[in-house]
């Protein structure tokens, strides 16, 4: 049980998703493969208004095999309220693989930075997985300041001495702001090679011309949609999955 507060007095959400602890679950999947196997991942965003076809999309994904862990990209609730994240939490809990959430900016309204803070954990943190750095970062400028943090996302997704890394993937709720334009060319510089986010709630697949870094958008999941992302050592592919899954392909911008 998570403890938080609202008006200085504690509340509780009763389902916790924890950052560290679905980490610890992924990292027991990881101990039954090796660096060089593909993988598949779950990606999800903007349930906030439609707390059912979440838990349905959750129910389903439960019959994916193949996926090991599932990336929900923001807005898990729409106005910030402690009531809101417990509905969210508990569907989550009815999936039986591990979720990984980014904060969205409607998760960021009224109590939802607290909120979030002691019940998901920190805005900005990384992982690894069987070779690939999954980087999550804050960049909802409506809620916040100086934000991405552009000198921890450096640091962030620099490769360390002996480390085997296949692939850098980015993970935010907004994608790169038109009011930040050299972002993706930033990410680009620093070996990102494949950006995941959401916001629209409608799929959308692009790369900038002058920067080739690939930008996928997934759907909120209003009447089930979620995309498979598959990783191998040497492609990055993506489904758009309404709920039947098709190819998705990059538009140049």
């Amino acid at each position: 049980m998570i403890t938080n507060f609202r008006h200085g007095k504690p509340t509780s959400i009763a389902h916790s998703q924890s950052v560290d602890e679905n980490l610890a679950l992924i990292k027991q999947i990881e101990q039954t493969k090796q660096i060089g196997d593909s993988f598949k991942v779950a990606l999800l965003g903007d349930p906030q208004q439609f707390p059912e076809d979440f838990d349905e999309t959750i129910k389903l994904l439960n019959t994916y095999a193949e996926v090991d862990f599932i990336i929900l990209l923001g807005d898990l609730v729409e106005t910030g309220l402690k009531q809101e994240f417990e509905w969210t939490c508990k569907a989550m809990n009815h999936s039986n693989k591990p979720i990984i959430p980014v904060i969205g900016n409607h998760d960021s309204l009224s109590y939802g930075v607290d909120i979030w803070l002691q019940t998901f954990g920190e805005y900005d943190f990384t992982f690894s997985y069987l070779g690939t750095k999954f980087v999550a970062y804050n960049d909802n400028q409506y809620e916040f300041e100086d934000v991405p943090d552009l000198d921890w996302l450096e640091q962030a997704s620099a490769i360390s001495d002996n480390e085997t890394r296949l692939h850098t993937i980015g993970m935010s709720h907004i994608e790169p702001w038109g009011r930040a334009p050299d972002l993706s060319q930033f990410l680009a510089k620093n070996g990102f090679d494949q950006m995941l986010h959401a916001h629209k709630h409608k799929f959308a697949y692009y790369q900038r011309e002058e920067v080739g870094l690939p930008h996928f958008i997934t759907a909120d999941t209003q009447d089930v949609k979620f995309a498979i992302m598959t990783v191998t050592p040497d492609t990055i592919t993506i489904e758009q999955c309404d709920p039947v899954c098709l190819p998705a392909e990059i538009e140049i911008r």
